[in-house]
């Protein structure tokens, strides 16, 4: 009887906290204020099984479902906040998993940590993997994009991952790229490599060192080929065989990734407006650390809409993307902020979420673990729900990515 009327008393603390912040106009939570706003109804809580979309999670309280449906949102893509250990990869699989099941989109699951594959063997789910590199990554390859466009990319993801902003150094390696589509349409690291031994530039030595790196991750300076995406299912692109202190590696391969997915979506036939496909890219954060990367984010958030591509993100910290920030919330249809008992990380959030830091201490009150606050667009207002997804345990031994936030 306790329990029963602290949670659903008239007079519970749970709901004269969410009182109080319904007071102050910083976020809806009651069963009833929820309709107050016709975009949260219409996106939210449609009743038939095509309008449902995916149920996110319960309100905190209230019970009430939230459902979310990519294809009638002002946005299809989903950014995740959280500290390690606080269920952002649970949260992107379950998001993915569903959007697969219900719409049979094509997904691609970004996998640095090497866990996605091990969660979805645990739950039973079928899944294409690619093992990079003895699945070659295929920076060479030109994956349903003509060999200049394909030179454009490599030369531009290798600038931003590695940071070469020496401009005779970025000219030697474009002349060796665009070189070796010259000789062959289906050129090799080897024919970059030739290139650059035949120019004079002291730059060169350094854009070899470079070059070595990314043929590993392409099977090999002599190698021809990439991997394969299959249609309508999960495929899982692993860079667990890359050294988690080698970021620029990690950053240059999912920036190709980016390239990849979009070249892809883009010699399909759909309408824009139908998601076909769903990109998941876990610890987006190694983004961010080298150059343009972040910015790079936000471009591949505002072009993939127009191709019918979902991109769904999981990060570490609200100033991951820095500038960026403000600008890739405004271009994402769902934020999910997860709980954790970390002050600091809270505080932060009240500063980017423009939510008091009472409201702040009033969330922290009421959400537990497996709980959440989210934002849906073009409603500013946070919801407290609690999420439809298992968030597991870290288990000894499993790899984990973190650092200070």
């Amino acid at each position: 009887m306790l329990l029963t009327g602290f949670f659903v008393g008239s007079n519970s603390p749970i709901l004269r906290i969410l009182d109080r912040i319904l007071w102050n106009k910083l976020i809806i939570t009651s069963s009833q204020a929820i309709y107050f706003s016709p975009f949260i109804k219409t996106s939210l809580h449609s009743r038939g099984r095509s309008a449902n979309g995916i149920l996110l999670g319960r309100v905190i309280n209230s019970g009430r479902n939230i459902f979310w449906n990519p294809n009638i949102s002002m946005s299809p893509h989903v950014v995740v906040v959280g500290p390690t250990g606080s269920g952002k990869t649970e949260t992107l699989l379950s998001i993915a998993t569903k959007m697969n099941s219900l719409y049979s989109v094509t997904v691609l699951m970004i996998d640095v940590k090497g866990d996605i594959k091990s969660r979805l063997e645990r739950r039973g789910y079928f899944f294409n993997l690619i093992d990079v590199p003895r699945d070659p990554l295929g920076s060479l390859y030109p994956y349903y994009i003509d060999p200049v466009g394909r030179a454009g990319q490599v030369f531009e993801s290798i600038v931003s991952s590695y940071e070469v902003h020496d401009i005779r150094a970025q000219a030697s390696l474009y002349k060796a790229i665009k070189k070796a589509y010259e000789i062959t349409p289906l050129p090799t690291w080897q024919h970059v490599m030739a290139g650059l031994i035949d120019g004079e530039n002291p730059e060169n030595v350094m854009i070899s060192r470079v070059v070595d790196e990314i043929a590993f991750l392409d099977g090999g300076p002599h190698n021809i080929g990439h991997y394969s995406v299959r249609e309508g299912v999960i495929n899982v692109i692993s860079l667990a065989g890359i050294s988690k202190e080698r970021e620029e590696m990690l950053s240059y391969a999912m920036n190709m990734v980016f390239h990849d997915m979009l070249n892809y979506m883009s010699s399909r036939s759909i309408d824009p407006k139908t998601v076909r496909g769903v990109l998941v890219i876990d610890e987006a954060w190694v983004l961010s650390k080298h150059g343009k990367s972040s910015n790079r984010v936000l471009n591949l958030i505002k072009l993939s809409r127009g191709y019918g591509l979902s991109v769904l993100l999981a990060t570490q910290s609200f100033r991951d993307f820095g500038d960026s920030w403000d600008r890739i919330l405004e271009n994402t249809g769902v934020l999910i902020v997860l709980n954790t008992p970390s002050k600091r990380f809270w505080f932060d959030a009240s500063n980017f979420l423009k939510i008091s830091r009472e409201a702040i201490e009033d969330l922290m009150i009421i959400l537990g673990k497996g709980d959440a606050i989210i934002r849906v667009l073009p409603d500013p207002r946070p919801i407290p729900i609690s999420l439809e997804n298992d968030v597991e345990e870290p288990r000894e031994g499993e790899k984990t990515i973190s650092r200070d936030l």
